[in-house]
This record gives structure tokens, sequence and C-alpha cells, in this order.
């Protein structure tokens, strides 16, 4: 199984939202970094990456974009 990254959240509540709708639609979601914010160099960089396979991206990313034009 291969995850790509659907998303970047930098508010963890949407995060499980999105990936709510994703599983009630028959995708498998992950989220990853929850809780993580982390440095490289002066950028700081936080957010909840929502990560799905590969295969089901297209329709993960479509499912993503009418979640988010919704809330």
């Amino acid at each position: 199984m291969k995850l790509v990254t659907l998303y970047t959240f930098t508010n963890s509540f949407e995060a499980q939202v999105v990936k709510g709708k994703l599983e009630s639609e028959g995708i498998q979601a992950f989220i990853i970094d929850e809780n993580t914010n982390y440095t490289i160099g002066p950028t700081i960089l936080e957010g909840a990456r929502l990560q799905v396979e590969e295969k089901d991206f297209l329709q993960a990313k479509h499912i993503l974009e009418k979640t988010l034009q919704e809330s």
C-alpha cells in the first residue's frame, strides 16, 4: 500500500472531519503528524497530513474539495 498526502491541515479537528467523510465513502484515510510542530531553518511547519492510498487519490480529492466547500 502506497500512501500519498491528500492535504495538510492546520486544524486537526478539520482533518478528523474530512477523514470521517472519506471513510464513510469507503476510502481508508490516515492522519500523520497530527500533533507535530517543527522548524526547518527559519520556517515553522505544522499540521496534520491527511493521507490516502495512491489509487484512491483522485476520488478522495473530489470528496475533500466538496467537504471543504460545505464547511
